[in-house]
């Protein structure tokens, strides 16, 4: 028999009076229903971007299973119980693309708990920005293909192509898809990253690491260019120059072919 008059009473001896050691005790040893316990996921918003082709892209999956099946996502997937959300994003990140990252290539962007984001039930995921050099993919055992979508901004839409798939998304309201859905609601996850890039990048330019290790003005302005919409020709190399010349490091130069070498810069390691 308990000792306690209500489970009011108990609960509160053990939350208020009892140790830490004998409340953890207690409550591992009770049922709580009223504390439903969601699933947590991690996706990840991948750019990177092509000098050859002078495009911005995105990394994208074909879903292999429900739900969503055959459905283009963002890589990702469920946490396990003995890892971080960072570490399991690095972890399906290489299991469904092939594409290996580090700790320093990522930063949190978003947590997105909106109810029913998901069929399957109460998941809650947190997502993931990062920004890499374009490099070969392989499909893992979740993804049906992988690949690199180009990532193009005309006026307030984002489009997403590859090949013959097209995926128009609107910068100014993520619910209203014109053509094509990402799965789940991946589409805010791409728009909020895009967003946040585009917002920051003037004080924050860390979306310069698609370029390498190293890069010109030039090729920082046509970055640039492609989240704003612009033709890269229009943002003024002086101008730009002076005013990001206090996040850049100069490292040398790199012949150009006729004419003088250009100048080449790095992020500085405090950006």
């Amino acid at each position: 028999m308990s000792r306690f008059a209500s489970k009011r009473e108990e609960r509160q001896y053990y939350e208020q009076e009892a140790s830490e050691v004998e409340f953890l005790k207690w409550y591992h040893q009770q049922d709580h229903p009223e504390y439903e316990k969601p699933s947590l996921t991690v996706d990840i918003v991948l750019m990177c971007y092509n000098k050859e082709e002078d495009q911005l892209k995105l990394l994208l999956i074909k879903r292999k299973g429900h739900p969503y099946r055959n459905s283009w996502a963002l890589p990702g997937g469920f946490v396990m119980p003995n890892e971080s959300t960072g570490e399991s994003v690095l972890r399906e990140t290489k299991e469904e693309t092939g594409v290996v990252i580090s700790k320093q290539n990522i930063e949190q962007l978003h947590t997105f708990s909106t109810p029913n984001r998901d069929p399957r039930g109460w998941v809650v995921t947190v997502s993931y920005l990062a920004f890499i050099g374009e490099e070969p993919l392989i499909a893992g055992d979740d993804a049906k293909e992988v690949s690199w979508f180009t990532m193009k901004r005309v006026g307030h839409k984002l489009i997403l192509t590859d090949e013959d798939v097209e995926i128009r998304l609107d910068l100014n309201n993520p619910a209203a898809d014109d053509y094509k859905l990402l799965a789940f609601d991946h589409s805010q996850i791409v728009l909020k990253a895009f967003n946040r890039v585009a917002n920051k990048m003037e004080h924050e330019p860390q979306v310069l690491q698609v370029l390498g290790k190293d890069f010109t003005i030039t090729e920082a302005r046509k970055v640039f260019a492609k989240f704003l919409g612009v033709d890269y020709k229009s943002i003024d190399h002086s101008n730009f120059k002076k005013a990001m010349l206090q996040y850049f490091d100069e490292i040398g130069e790199r012949p150009v072919g006729i004419g003088r070498p250009s100048k080449i810069y790095k992020l500085k390691a405090t950006i």
